[in-house]
Order: structure tokens, then C-alpha cells, then sequence
């Protein structure tokens, strides 16, 4: 079997409850992986060069704890809000830890739905969160309603189904004879190669946003969290996302060129942006 493994649509609802148990209750070996403070700071500031009025509402999808929204609201914004899968103590104890009177925490109260009514906020933001959606459509859709008109919606994630993962994962394998993400063999890594172009090229030629699912990684029906990503289900194929708002009307503000952590990634993802290693993304809602 060559992975990562398809995920069939049988098995969406699955998948879907498995994730959303695993966030309800993360183990502690998750919030060790959190990042350091910087990468915080770096993604408020971002977003608040991206979102020039003060007076706006931001919504930061799967925000994981109280960090990311502080940053941000210190930035002076009207409201922050946080919204994830916290338990009742994740729920209790992060609220203890915002001082801020602009930053507040909420809770999804059905899965998938944003628990806020149409056209609430200004900015919609997410680090490192759409790689762990199944229903990629509907959250989508979630976001395009509880955004104002003229509002931005600003993604940041991997892109999982990039050329980048597996000649940097053949690599691994070979010198540090360990897994790198679900790519256990160089037999995934060369076909993970070749699959690349092929999803892009599904996108490219495909007139509806092709999202691209895998399993996670999974043992006796429960995630099998072990290390980064061991969780993600959707490849975050940018040209897919882009297509989906395009069609929606929005218009595209940042599509990953001018970003990377490298030079040879700034200069990859300038030509190459649809097979970015990591995704950056703004989109500005249409005026009615």
C-alpha cells in the first residue's frame, strides 16, 4: 500500500468523529508540539497588516489555546475570538489566562458549525487548522457565512499534496531511517512525487475545487498520534482553495508568491505557487 491512503467518502463521518474526540480531549504529548511564542507574534502580525481597521471582529478558527487570539488582539481589534474543541477544562483554564477585555474564547456546540450568526466578523483567520478538516466544503461554506462582505478570509497551512514533502521525506528515510510524516518507504516517497503533479493537474483542469482527502494516521478506530501532522486528513492543495472562493466570488489578495523560509523555497513558491510546501492565503470577500 502506498501512502498516504485516499480516504473514501464512506468513511468521511468516521473519520469526522474520530478528529473531533481527539481534539476534545487532546493528550498531553499534543501541547508539546505547540510552537514557540515567536510564530504567534509573526501570525498576529500578519494578519494585522492584512486587516487595517481597528474596529473589526476576527474570528481565529481552531485556535488550540488562548495564545493565538492575545496576540492578536493586542493589536488593539474591536474583538478576538477564539473558537475550538476545548474541553470543559481547556475551556475554564485558558479563559483564566486572557486579560485582554477585546480576546474571548468559544466553543463549537455542533461540529463543523460556526456558532455565530451570518456576517459577524471582518476577518476569518486559521493557522495550521484546514489540514484537519474532512468536510472541506461545508467548513468553507461556514466561513463564507459568518463573513461581513468586504471582509478577508486569511489561511495558513501546510500543503501536504506539495512536491516539496516527498523529496525532503526520500531524504529523511535514507539518512535518518525514520517515517517522515505518513511516508514510511521510498516507494512513497517517489510516488508521492508523481502524485503531486497529478493533483495539482486534477485541480488545474477540473471546473469545481478538487479536495483532496487522506486517513489519518489510525489505530483500533481512534487517532494514532505519535508526532506533527499524524492527524491531518486534507492535503491543502492551494489551487483547490483558491478555486472554491474564486467561485464565491472573492478575490485573491496573497496566493503563497513572496513567501517561503528559505531561499530556495521564496524562489520555488514564486514560480511554483500551486506546489508551495507551506500555504499562505488571503482572500477578500466581494461588496454586494
Amino acid at each position: 500500500m502506498v501512502r498516504p491512503k485516499i480516504l473514501k467518502e464512506s468513511n468521511f463521518k468516521e473519520i469526522s468523529d474520530a478528529l473531533v474526540e481527539f481534539y476534545s480531549c487532546r493528550p498531553q504529548e499534543y501541547g508539546i508540539l505547540e510552537r514557540p511564542q515567536k510564530v504567534y507574534e509573526k501570525y498576529a502580525e500578519f494578519i494585522s497588516n492584512i486587516v487595517k481597521n481597528k474596529n473589526s471582529r476576527i474570528l481565529d478558527l481552531g485556535s488550540g489555546s488562548w495564545r493565538i487570539p492575545v496576540e492578536i488582539g493586542k493589536f488593539g481589534f474591536s474583538e478576538v475570538v477564539g473558537l475550538d474543541y476545548f474541553s470543559d477544562k481547556e475551556f475554564e483554564s485558558y479563559q483564566k489566562e486572557i486579560t485582554l477585555p477585546n480576546v474571548k474564547l468559544a466553543r463549537y456546540i455542533a461540529s463543523g458549525v460556526i456558532p455565530f450568526n451570518n456576517e459577524t466578523f471582518d476577518a476569518i483567520s486559521s493557522l495550521c487548522v484546514l489540514e484537519h478538516i474532512v468536510y472541506v466544503e461545508d467548513f468553507l461554506n461556514e466561513i463564507d457565512r459568518v463573513l461581513k462582505p468586504g471582509g478577508y478570509v486569511i489561511i495558513h497551512c501546510p500543503n501536504w499534496s506539495g512536491i516539496n514533502h516527498f523529496i525532503t521525506a526520500f531524504f529523511h528515510i535514507i539518512f535518518k531511517r525514520d517515517r517522515f510524516w505518513q511516508l514510511y518507504t521510498l516507494t512513497d516517497c517517489l510516488s508521492g512525487i508523481f502524485r503531486s503533479i497529478f493533483w495539482y493537474l486534477k485541480n488545474l483542469f477540473s471546473k469545481k475545487p478538487k479536495f483532496i482527502l487522506i486517513y489519518p494516521r489510525m489505530k483500533n478506530g481512534k487517532i494514532d498520534f505519535e508526532r506533527s501532522d499524524d492527524d491531518a486528513v486534507h492535503l491543502c492543495q492551494p489551487l483547490s482553495i483558491k478555486k472554491f472562493f474564486r467561485q464565491k466570488g472573492y478575490k485573491t489578495i496573497i496566493y503563497n508568491r513572496g513567501y517561503g523560509t528559505t531561499k530556495y523555497t521564496l524562489i520555488f513558491n514564486r514560480i511554483f505557487p500551486s506546489l508551495a510546501t507551506t500555504n499562505v492565503l488571503v482572500f477578500q470577500k466581494g461588496v454586494k
